[in-house]
């Protein structure tokens, strides 16, 4: 491990170390240095805290409980943990032990997705199963990790994308009830231009755009979609103007948005919109990754954007929330 040198020239501290590396995708190279802190401060919290993440991202799930479970008897206000916790519950089975989690979570902030959780471990607990619920660690394409943290972003001269986890593409098929539609809207204009104006010149014109929306949905499919990174997302959009953006999971100001419409349902797609801050929090702005995939997969999406975002969001945040 290369030492790096701080903003004022100094050598990092061990904990900064450690984040490094964990901002690097090397989970147990910082696992390492962050038992070295802790057997010389076993009461500090920060690295507790952070060695039960990076036992989660290295999946040893048994072994993070506990670190969590210190960090909320020295604090019991430390909300990030209670959430981990429950998630690593929940996704166990132990819907009673997540429950109580998760309100511990809701004693100290109003988090919409722990307030989710909390009903479904509750609904489970009650004997019966919402349709269409799944767990939400569940899903091979995606292994949920800590969310991001901003701090990463902002106090690194360079901020890492980290690895890529998934590559979507526009669905060509989602277009095909414009085709539909447009079709037929350009013959029932054809018609009437045709029998008022007695040529056929005009027909040809009115069906230009229906001819032309194939060939649209085919270039689409080939330079729109997001790219899914460890930390962040590109999304490519646009056709004649186009567009490419990079969203921090850490700018994304809510859980995403599954979109599904009635020509959706013929196509078997689906999309997720997704409001993000830009610039501050009152920068509110708003992404629809359109027709990205089937149902099943961008709901697995959601859940994957859901689980990067929640802690950093809220107003307390401190060190590998």
């Amino acid at each position: 491990m290369s030492e790096q040198s701080t903003e004022d020239g100094g050598v990092p501290s061990p904990f900064e170390q450690a984040s490094d590396l964990h901002r690097r995708g090397r989970p147990d190279e910082a696992l390492v240095v962050l038992e070295g802190v802790l057997r010389g401060s076993p009461d500090d919290i920060a690295a507790r805290y952070a060695m039960g993440i990076c036992l989660t991202d290295l999946g040893r799930a048994a072994e993070a409980q506990p670190q969590f479970r210190r960090v909320l008897d020295a604090e019991p206000r430390h909300y990030e943990a209670a959430y981990r916790l429950g998630r690593l519950l929940q996704a166990d089975a132990d819907y009673e032990g997540a429950a109580t989690a998760y309100r511990q979570v809701l004693a100290v902030t109003d988090f919409r997705d722990a307030q989710q959780r909390l009903r479904a471990c509750e609904t489970e607990l009650g004997g019966t199963q919402r349709p269409g619920e799944v767990s939400p660690l569940t899903g091979s394409a995606f292994t949920p990790g800590p969310p991001p943290l901003r701090t990463w972003v902002e106090g690194m001269r360079v901020a890492e994308r980290g690895k890529i986890i998934r590559r979507v593409r526009f669905q060509a098929r989602h277009m095909l009830s414009q085709i539909v539609k447009r079709l037929f809207l350009g013959a029932v204009l054809a018609v009437a231009v045709t029998f008022v104006m007695k040529t056929r010149m005009f027909t040809v014109l009115a069906l230009i755009p229906v001819v032309t929306l194939p060939f649209e949905a085919l270039i689409r499919s080939a330079t729109n979609g997001t790219d899914f990174y460890e930390y962040g997302m590109e999304v490519r959009s646009g056709l004649v103007r186009r567009q490419v953006q990079f969203i921090w999971y850490y700018q994304i100001a809510e859980s995403p948005t599954y979109l599904r419409t009635l020509g959706s349902y013929l196509t078997h797609t689906a999309s997720l919109g997704v409001r993000y801050n830009e610039a501050g929090a009152s920068s509110a702005e708003y992404i629809e990754l359109s027709g990205i995939g089937t149902p099943e997969q961008v709901k697995e999406i959601s859940r994957y954007l859901e689980s990067r975002v929640p802690p950093e969001r809220m107003p307390i945040r401190g060190p590998w929330t």
